[in-house]
């Protein structure tokens, strides 16, 4: 059985690939004259304020400048990828995952009860326990912390920012699942915020692919496209079982959107309200077709240019604001 082996990199704020970036972080003390200021490098931080009397929403520096986004409700988990993959019937292997994490809330409890104020991946939506913890360490008495029953990692603080707290987490497996969230445990505090860069690693086996960027609230809504391939955030590993089912069924729900198609049998590459110059060479690289055929040319090239920045942005082909030091 052939699988594919895919990455999904978050840059939620911060870069993943810059070591030590202590100039980004948020302003949560409300008696500061920049309070509600995010220093991001690429990315949007998350910040929790339900006060919207005197904090009305959009009056957040960080709102105004698009560093942010703003919760007004407080909750106890949070899922940030709410879900990063859901293949139904399908099965995926997770098999790594790393993320820093600065944030107003960030810590470990107990060297390691459960996390707070940081990223971490779950199959459910409770972010403090998540798939790893209590996994408490009573040897332990320093960071960096190896837990080598799980083969967790976790750094506290390996830098200082100017604000916050930094937490690194590293972890290397097997976990069967068919859906996988990214989320923080948020304590229900108000006023926090955090940000975060990272890397999901995952294999499903070989299928036709369906790459159309959706939210996932517009995937479950339409059972006809659950039957036919599952979701992933990145709008590109989203398997399916029969490749003329998937063009079928996109053709009659999104007429007017641009979408592509991959048979993952024949090499063949469907393009529809595309043509292949509006198709990433990153994407080509991927799957290596030997043949592309477009069932529909756009008429209006917005729609082909809009499913390219989509599909850009939530697979981190747009370059950070801030040069990585």
């Amino acid at each position: 059985m052939v699988f594919v082996t895919t990455a999904f990199m978050f840059w939620d704020g911060i870069a993943p690939g810059n070591p030590s970036p202590s100039n980004y972080y948020c302003i949560d003390d409300t008696t500061s004259p920049d309070y509600g200021t995010c220093y991001v490098q690429a990315g949007l931080a998350r910040f929790v304020q339900t006060d919207t009397v005197n904090y009305p929403v959009g009056s957040l520096p960080c709102e105004r400048n698009n560093t942010c986004i703003r919760f007004t409700d407080t909750t106890w988990s949070r899922a940030v990828y709410n879900p990063l993959f859901d293949y139904g019937a399908k099965q995926a292997i997770v098999t790594r995952f790393t993320f820093r994490t600065h944030g107003s809330l960030t810590r470990f409890i107990s060297n390691i009860s459960y996390l707070a104020g940081m990223y971490v991946i779950s199959t459910g939506y409770d972010f403090a326990y998540s798939i790893f913890f209590p996994s408490i360490q009573y040897e332990a008495t320093g960071w960096p912390l190896y837990i080598p029953t799980i083969n967790f990692k976790a750094y506290y603080n390996p830098y200082t920012i100017a604000s916050g707290s930094v937490a690194v987490v590293e972890w290397s497996g097997t976990i069967f699942t068919p859906r996988l969230y990214v989320g923080v445990y948020e304590d229900n505090r108000n006023n926090i915020w955090y940000m975060a860069s990272g890397l999901v690693v995952w294999s499903y086996e070989s299928s036709p692919i369906a790459i159309i960027p959706l939210d996932y609230e517009e995937y479950v809504l339409y059972r006809e496209l659950r039957n036919v391939f599952g979701y992933a955030y990145n709008g590109v590993d989203q398997p399916g079982w029969n490749a003329d089912d998937i063009i079928r069924v996109l053709k009659e729900l999104f007429p007017d959107r641009a979408w592509a198609v991959f048979n993952d049998r024949t090499y063949t590459l469907y393009l529809y309200n595309l043509t292949p110059e509006f198709v990433p060479d990153w994407l080509v690289d991927r799957l290596v077709p030997i043949a592309i055929k477009i069932i529909k040319r756009p008429s209006d090239p917005s729609v082909a240019k809009a499913w390219l920045d989509e599909l850009n942005r939530r697979n981190g082909y747009i370059q950070p604001t801030s040069e990585v030091t």
